[in-house]
């Protein structure tokens, strides 16, 4: 089996170490080389994995010269099969990982989209590269490839905007910035380690989760006092509620207390 892999980025540069341990031969055709080079590269493996932006798949893929057998694919969450209809046959195969950092794929989900033979050889290659296969519907249209993507992006960065809000918070309270990340990550870990154990609604804590409502107040009276917006607390603690009753751990009062305070709308408060 020869590959080769269009486009140098993030993806390729955790994906090819990963095909090339495995014992896969793989060619590198970077754009920057040339339409020539990336045809070359293109005729000469049986998978071709077009790792580009995803505006760029549709565009990548209508210019290569395809023949028969050849299987393209794609690393993208969010983009459907159909960018690469010129191809012969098509599937995708999109680690979840966030490779801003570590690019070892090993011990990941990866989400595969194939029909049949395909669908069998992807999962065993996944398996060779120490992934954890994870079929996705097929043909999976570009709503639901959109879903999937956008729970991956808040799985993933959504817990950054969190951590931002909770860093300004932190600075707000006279605490030194610099000291902020390692101060909270470990709460983020533990309750991700938490949630592992016992499940989301298992796992959540804080205010809500004991109906503390004279807290949850005092929390939008410090975000009012540091100038911050509400929104995000407000649509926060609504979810980490619904966990909450989900959990059996409130009563009809506190939900319902629970539930006007955090009803307002996600505008700026302003103390009196």
């Amino acid at each position: 089996m020869t590959h080769a892999v269009i486009g140098y980025g993030r993806m390729a540069k955790a994906l090819v170490p990963a095909l090339q341990a495995a014992g896969e031969e793989v060619v590198i055709a970077r754009r920057a080389d040339g339409a020539a080079a990336v045809a070359d590269a293109a005729r000469s493996a049986d998978w071709v994995w077009l790792t580009v932006p995803d505006d760029h798949i549709a565009a990548t893929a209508a210019a290569l010269p395809w023949r028969t057998g050849q299987l393209a694919l794609h690393c993208s969450g969010a983009t459907p099969l159909t960018a690469l209809a010129p191809a012969p046959a098509a599937a995708s195969f999109h680690p979840l990982k966030l490779l801003a950092g570590d690019a070892d794929l090993a011990g990941v989900h990866v989400g595969i989209e194939a029909d049949g033979v395909r669908r069998r050889e992807l999962q065993a290659l996944a398996e060779r590269l120490g992934l954890i296969p994870l079929i996705l519907p097929s043909p999976m249209g570009a709503q639901a490839r959109a879903a999937y993507h956008a729970a991956a992006n808040l799985a993933a960065s959504g817990v950054l905007a969190v951590l931002a809000e909770a860093s300004a918070l932190w600075a707000a309270a006279g605490l030194a910035a610099d000291d902020a990340l390692p101060a909270l990550l470990p709460l983020t870990r533990g309750a991700l380690d938490t949630a592992a154990l016992r499940g989301l609604a298992g796992a959540v804590s804080g205010p809500v989760a004991r109906g503390d409502t004279r807290v949850l107040a005092r929390h939008l009276e410090a975000l009012a006092s540091a100038g911050l917006d509400n929104d995000l607390l407000l649509a926060l603690g609504r979810r980490q509620l619904a966990l909450a009753e989900a959990a059996g751990r409130l009563g009809g009062p506190q939900v319902a207390a629970l539930r006007a305070l955090l009803a307002g709308p996600g505008t700026r408060l302003h103390r009196p």
